[in-house]
């Protein structure tokens, strides 16, 4: 039979590993949240559009020559906290990178998704949804507004880059 004796060296770096990745698991949590471009004109029609710029995984489907990239999927929650919707297959072709467009009613939701910059933490991003217009959740870490535009009308990730606009304070 074999001895083994643990040391407090062991034990603490053991304590730190788990710690470490129990942490990776917990999602960065925004407050600020995303809304449509101001300077784009509403479109018409009574809902708005959601497009989620998740992470990208490479795919090797059965058929296929070459490898693709598709966005992770991601969770939408309405305003209580309730989950509405599982985005699976979130690009708008196998061989587009541009995310699919989710209709939703006007209205505050939380989006739940896989950030593509850093360690691909999970986001927990508040998004309005406005009637006819699109909101885009830039979390690529490549999205780039205006040069001239002024820092107060965006949303910046905990690592710095712009991850979509600020959402109009709500009239009243």
């Amino acid at each position: 039979m074999l001895s083994y004796q643990v040391n407090k060296t062991q034990v603490f770096s053991a304590a730190v590993i788990v710690a470490m990745l129990s942490g990776c698991s917990t999602p960065i949590v925004l407050n600020v949240p995303v809304g449509p471009d101001p300077s784009v004109a509403t479109t018409g029609g009574r809902n708005g559009i959601l497009q989620v710029y998740s992470e990208k995984e490479e795919e090797n489907d059965v058929g296929y020559e070459f490898p693709y990239h598709q966005r992770t999927d991601y969770y939408i929650y309405d305003s209580n906290g309730k989950k509405r919707e599982r985005v699976n297959d979130n690009n708008i072709g196998h061989f587009e990178s541009t995310p699919r467009g989710i209709r939703l009613p006007p209205g505050t939701y939380t989006v739940k998704a896989l950030a593509a910059v850093g360690l691909g933490e999970w986001v927990t991003v508040p998004v309005v949804i406005e009637a006819g217009r699109t909101t885009g959740v830039h979390l690529n870490g490549s999205w780039r507004p205006p040069a001239d535009t002024p820092k107060s009308q965006l949303v910046q990730s905990p690592a710095g880059f712009p991850m979509g606009w600020r959402a109009a304070p709500p009239n009243g």
